[in-house]
């Protein structure tokens, strides 16, 4: 029985989002270590998500020459060869370079989203898009989770260093397997784009991914959306381990797993989101309900303390990764079905770049207020808000309509 022709590039940019989500949720897994090492304070880890999320939006802004001239798989595989030499920068602990390095792991990881939203909406059927399209997003939480229960436990054993060096190792080996699928998935490459830095930063390339988005009229307020849940997912995973650990009292082993259950819920509620949204032919209506639960997860989240036992703490981790981390494959399906013919990449950057903003300055802005307020309960009750506005924007773009305005 032959194989549908879209699980080889299923399989190929999944393994490429498991590993790249690795190698960048490795800084937060260890982000107790990192920040003592180079002698700053906790939440400033803030910094480093902030960092890692602005070099992922730069490489949606002005990333599309690559995926054209490249080809989508041959940019994966380019993102993660420079997020893998870029973790070798963190055996330096100075804090500067750490914050530079960073950075480079997110524009490494940058192509992840658009890159394979291009090669699934070529390849798939409209029928499985939403399950398709949130199987490859599990790969994101799953990397995460592998992450979290894989690392402290390493880096207690050998040394948070060759922990790193393992994780770059990674990322080279994911390279070599996905090689044998590359040329038929790139075959629609473009080979006379020019990649100069003139061509990178031209206005007419910048806007590319904007104009995309604006063309829809339900995209700009599905991007709001994906902004404000952005906002709820970044911090958590971001302040996860740092949260457990600093305020709560759990041991980096302990904080880790219970964010790992989190991610691990995650990666198969996201499959179950997309199942269930192509079974209602609705990703509208399953991204409204998310939107409302991802903000009484996250309440749930601000409300523990030191006097909770372990295993409701590792249990409201785990159901908050199905009510609040699940929407992102629903979220770029629908984006992919509404998108301007021919520009699913292209509009998928552009509402991507919106996105991590949120990632972005979410985490700086998260960091700032813990240091204020002096805890964090009160931060997450106030970030759970934000689900609220979600919701509201996914209600009105649900009553406009799908074509181009």
């Amino acid at each position: 029985m032959a194989l549908p022709s879209w699980l080889p590039p299923l399989a190929a940019v999944v393994l490429m989002q498991i590993v790249s989500a690795f190698q960048s949720q490795s800084i937060w897994v260890l982000a107790p270590v990192l920040t003592a090492a180079a002698g700053v304070s906790p939440e400033r880890v803030g910094e480093l998500s902030g960092l890692v999320s602005l070099g992922s939006a730069w490489f949606f802004l002005s990333g599309t020459p690559f995926l054209q001239r490249m080809g989508s798989l041959r940019t994966l595989q380019l993102g993660s060869l420079l997020a893998s030499a870029s973790l070798l920068i963190f055996f330096f602990p100075w804090w500067p370079a750490m914050m530079l390095a960073a950075l480079l792991i997110g524009i490494g990881y940058g192509p992840t989203t658009p890159a394979g939203s291009d090669v699934l909406a070529r390849y798939t059927p409209p029928r499985h898009k939403s399950a398709v399209f949130s199987i490859k997003q599990a790969g994101a939480p799953l990397g995460g989770a592998i992450a979290g229960l894989m690392l402290p436990s390493l880096a207690a054993l050998i040394g948070w260093q060759p922990a790193l060096v393992v994780t770059a190792l990674m990322g080279i080996c994911a390279m070599v397997l996905v090689q044998r699928v590359r040329r038929e998935l790139d075959a629609d490459r473009d080979v006379t784009v020019t990649l100069s830095v003139r061509a990178l930063l031209s206005p007419a390339n910048l806007a590319q991914p904007f104009q995309a988005v604006a063309r829809s009229p339900r995209l700009p307020l599905l991007t709001l959306a994906s902004f404000c849940l952005a906002a709820i997912q970044g911090n958590l995973f971001t302040f996860a381990v740092t949260y457990l650990t600093d305020e709560i009292g759990l041991s980096l082993v302990q904080a880790g797993a219970a964010s790992s259950a989190m991610l691990l819920s995650g990666m198969v509620g996201r499959v179950l989101m997309g199942w269930t949204a192509d079974r209602l032919g609705s990703a509208i209506a399953v991204l409204r309900v998310l939107a409302l639960t991802a903000t009484v997860a996250t309440f749930a989240i601000s409300t523990i303390g030191r006097d909770w036992t372990y295993p409701a703490i590792v249990g409201t981790f785990a159901v908050t990764g199905i009510l609040a981390t699940t929407w992102n494959g629903v979220f770029l399906a629908e984006v992919a079905r509404i998108a301007p013919k021919g520009q699913v990449g292209t509009a998928t950057a552009g509402s991507a770049f919106i996105t991590f903003l949120a990632y972005f300055a979410g985490p700086l802005i998260f960091a700032k207020a813990v240091a204020l307020v002096g805890t964090y309960g009160p931060v997450f009750a106030g970030l759970a808000a934000l689900g609220l506005v979600a919701a509201a924007a996914v209600f009105v773009a649900g009553r406009r309509p799908e074509g181009l305005g």
